[in-house]
């Protein structure tokens, strides 16, 4: 498996983006680069939608809207990430799935994040019950990564602080701030591109 690397950013807008809508599912792309080697790195995200359950003429638009985004900062899009409505539910669903393999034909490597609703109830230990589960694609297959940004994973933060970063944006409320795709189309000036930066690492 690759090596993928995750800033606070990538990392932080995920569960910012379900922090929101706890009870919707949300979702939205990730952005990075992808090295001639095949390792990916996630700098930053884009949140796209918290009323979609299915492929729309919508989910084209935005997706082809936040390609020209990446392109304009020579980011690509490489990942996409979910929370489910349901927070029984942590499964990667269809939809998803052919999203996260659209991704990977045109980015050439792709990750997914999977975000683990009742484990956001409880932040407090992120390292041991993490809320993220990145599935990468091997063997014909999504899989989950066992251990993800641990010593052990290939898949790793760029800044040491980030659970703690996450922690405080969570609780002073940092989600309030985040407008999606579905949020511009309700009211024009909510800025869907414009996800604050949670740090520069």
């Amino acid at each position: 498996m690759s090596a993928i690397t995750v800033t606070a950013d990538a990392y932080a807008l995920p569960l910012l983006h379900a922090a929101k809508y706890p009870h919707e599912q949300v979702c939205g792309v990730l952005l990075g680069e992808v090295t001639p080697q095949g390792a990916i790195h996630l700098k930053t995200g884009i949140p796209l939608f918290h009323h979609w359950t299915s492929l729309t003429p919508m989910l084209e638009v935005a997706l082809r809207q936040a390609d020209l985004y990446a392109a304009g900062k020579q980011l690509h899009v490489v990942g996409w990430y979910q929370a489910n409505a349901d927070e029984r539910d942590s499964n990667l669903h269809e939809t998803a799935i052919r999203v996260a393999n659209t991704i990977r034909k045109n980015a050439g490597q792709a990750v997914v994040f999977n975000v683990n609703n009742r484990r956001l109830v409880n932040l407090e230990d992120m390292a041991q019950e993490n809320p993220i589960v990145p599935y990468v694609y091997e063997n014909n297959a999504w899989v989950g990564v066992k251990n993800p940004f641990s010593g052990k994973s290939s898949v790793t933060l760029t800044y040491d602080e980030t659970y703690a970063k996450v922690r405080g944006m969570i609780s002073s409320a940092k989600y309030n701030q985040i407008y999606d795709f579905d949020d511009h189309l309700d009211s024009v000036e909510h800025d869907w591109l414009a996800y604050p930066n949670s740090s520069s690492k």
